[in-house]
């Protein structure tokens, strides 16, 4: 071999060992500055709850500024479609729930698909959610009581119930219960859970299916009643409440999810790093503590484990929106 032909050979060497190793330095060096993780909702919710809770130990973990953006509007579109259209280097997250994969489906318009443009990174929690009625508005004191005090109001005293959007998981579920029970309300969209909550606690709205986050300062204060929840069995903070699968009403029997996503196209490596501390996170002793007192479960589950979850999500909202004969707002 000809000395140029070996120095040839040595460069190309050389070039392979740097891209060997370029995305272990990558991992390594990532995050070098502050992440922004953005929240689809108000300050004060559920998610957002969680989503600080997430920040603080991920700012231990990462050594840089993990920062909390509250993007609202539009059934969590407008915050979710800032994060699909940022630049996929891992620095602007979203923290969201199954309304990332509902609003597509209810709404031709929304800029973004959720399996494609989005990477799901892992879970951070997971819960049921619970139905309530406002104690003022309606006196029952039980599930069957309700719909009995519910059909007496048709039609003329119709009630109201409130969600956190269009096409969200409680106005969903709103809509598939009355549909259960034959009972016609009117459903009123607020710019997400802690507005809808507060609209509910003072009477505005009649029930709703929240989180037990924003629900349960109102439960302590007496102006909202837990009548029931999602999920096949009762959850440990309310082993009094049964769920509606248990009162025979199918199709509550799952619970939703709150996790992590990058843009489509941030490094693999990147996602991995963020997975793995999301994942150790989620395994700490004082946030399981913390999600258990919020009536959350702890989550971390595999990358793939997750993306194969939200593709199934959009199957299975799409076929109860059909089941529903759903139409958005």
């Amino acid at each position: 071999m000809t000395p140029r032909l070996w120095a040839t050979a040595l460069k190309s060497l050389v070039l392979l060992g740097v891209c060997a190793q370029a995305p272990a330095a990558l991992a390594d060096t990532y995050p070098s500055r502050s992440v922004r993780v953005v929240v689809p909702y108000p300050a004060g919710g559920g998610a957002d709850a969680m989503a600080r809770l997430a920040a603080e130990r991920l700012q231990a973990h990462l050594k840089q500024p993990v920062l909390v953006d509250n993007k609202p509007g539009a059934g969590s579109v407008i915050g979710s479609d800032f994060v699909a259209k940022a630049r996929p280097d891992g620095y602007t997250l979203l923290f969201n729930i199954p309304a990332l994969v509902q609003a597509p489906l209810l709404q031709p318009s929304v800029p973004f698909d959720p399996v494609r443009d989005f990477v799901p990174i892992t879970t951070f929690v997971s819960a049921p959610v619970w139905f309530s009625v406002n104690r003022t508005r309606l006196k029952a004191t039980d599930f069957a009581s309700f719909k009995d005090e519910a059909a007496k109001a048709q039609p003329k005293n119709r009630l109201e119930y409130g969600s956190w959007g269009p096409g969200t998981t409680n106005h969903l579920y709103g809509e598939l219960l009355l549909k259960s029970l034959n009972l016609q309300a009117v459903h009123v969209a607020y710019k997400g859970s802690a507005p809808a909550t507060l609209a509910l606690a003072s009477g505005e709205t009649a029930f709703m299916l929240a989180d037990y986050t924003t629900l349960r300062p109102h439960v302590e204060a007496g102006t909202v009643r837990i009548l029931a929840s999602t999920g096949v069995r009762r959850h440990r903070l309310t082993p009094d409440v049964p769920t509606l699968a248990e009162l025979g009403y199918p199709g509550f029997e799952s619970v939703g999810w709150a996790g992590f996503f990058a843009p489509k196209g941030t490094p693999n490596e990147v996602v991995a790093k963020l997975e793995a501390v999301i994942a150790e996170i989620t395994r700490e002793p004082q946030v399981i503590e913390k999600m258990a007192t919020l009536g959350f479960e702890p989550g971390g589950k595999p990358q793939a484990e997750f993306a194969r979850e939200v593709q199934g999500d959009v199957e299975r909202w799409r076929r109860t929106i059909q089941a529903i004969g759903f139409k958005a707002d």
